[in-house]
């Protein structure tokens, strides 16, 4: 059996039936696999695809379904007791970026006698992981990109990275994400608000050169889902421009990403529907040179003869409301208290921002 070293070079397929490699990235690192998955319709449809396929290619697995939103370390613990009964030596996760931390925390725990929750109150390090792979229907997050794994534990969510949490495989298969317009629209503002910020921070003019084309291919892609649904081009372009912006630009998330995050666990929302209701009001909170950038940026993205804040502002707004998305926290049908607005807050600006996303 081969574990992973995760020193190697990750193995992403990114494309239309690229799913079909997937007995093959199996016997190269492992011999019976470990599928993780949700329960929604395009997961449930997905298991359906992956078992087929493994049966067809005698690829022997075990099964653990039923992981919802902002897995729990009660879950890795369920895994991990089937992991070991069936002597799996890979760990799959099917859809999301839930999933993906279920598998993380269960390759983790794994070969580890003692409680995996160990690693997430630094009592001990990560030393033998098994091999975690990804099929993935989400292109925005990055997850099976990333060294980190999130768990909850008693309603509290806690974070821990180790290099071991890497992919050892993923696959990237536009076929398999085909959800409809409004939560494919919240996949892409994940995607737009990470190359936004990009572009909105750098100083390496190639670097903002390559956020603003990407950002022009997610928006030509966004208008061509809106026509068709089931655009199959258009959705993979969406994976290829997610992985290209988790690779190509270095860039640490900004503040309304980790406060829509901390939103949508609060008040179970999509992601995207939390940073979108923030959106608006966080360009506004901009400094005087962040706003001549997102000027620059509009003008480029939208090929508009502008060069007023106001003229960009304006932009983006309808680009947003084109697609559904909410522009504020009303909009999105939430009611929330300013007074409970405020204890997300971790600075004044974050606290202005959410307190002027609460108004009409």
């Amino acid at each position: 059996m081969k574990h992973n070293n995760h020193e190697n070079s990750q193995i992403i397929k990114i494309g239309p039936d690229s799913l079909e490699e997937l007995p093959d990235l199996i016997r190269g690192c492992a011999h019976k696999a470990l599928l993780v998955h949700g329960h929604r319709p395009v997961e449930d449809g997905l298991l359906t695809k992956v078992r087929i396929l493994l049966n067809k290619e005698q690829v022997p697995y075990a099964n653990m379904g039923q992981i919802l939103p902002n897995p729990t370390y009660k879950s890795v613990k369920r895994g991990i007791k089937i992991a070991r009964k069936e002597n799996c030596d890979v760990i799959i996760a099917l859809g999301g970026g839930s999933t993906l931390q279920c598998a993380k925390g269960i390759a983790l725990g794994l070969h580890y006698k003692g409680d995996v929750w160990d690693f997430w109150t630094g009592k001990k390090k990560p030393k033998k992981t098994c091999p975690i792979a990804s099929v993935m229907t989400n292109p925005s997050s990055g997850a099976e990109l990333s060294t980190s794994c999130t768990l909850v534990k008693k309603g509290e969510r806690k974070t821990i990275h180790d290099p071991s949490l890497k992919c050892t495989f993923a696959i990237l298969d536009p076929k398999l994400s085909m959800y409809p317009l409004f939560p494919t629209m919240n996949q892409a503002f994940g995607l737009f608000i990470h190359l936004f910020f990009a572009a909105l921070e750098t100083d390496d003019e190639k670097q903002l050169e390559e956020a603003i084309t990407l950002i022009k291919d997610l928006f030509l892609a966004a208008d061509q889902l809106k026509m068709n649904q089931d655009d199959l081009e258009a959705r993979t372009s969406l994976f290829k421009i997610g992985y290209q912006s988790h690779t190509k630009l270095n860039v640490s998330k900004c503040s309304i990403e980790s406060i829509a995050s901390n939103l949508s666990f609060k008040y179970s929302l999509t992601e995207g529907t939390a940073g979108s209701m923030l959106f608006i009001a966080w360009l506004k909170s901009l400094n005087q040179k962040q706003k001549e950038r997102s000027i620059e940026i509009a003008k480029e993205a939208f090929s508009a003869d502008i060069n007023q804040f106001e003229q960009a502002l304006s932009l983006f707004k309808k680009q947003l409301q084109s697609v559904g998305l909410p522009l504020s926290i009303p909009e999105s049908g939430l009611i929330i208290s300013d007074e409970e607005l405020k204890k997300h807050a971790v600075d004044q600006q974050t606290k202005e921002i959410l307190l002027n996303s609460n108004k009409p």
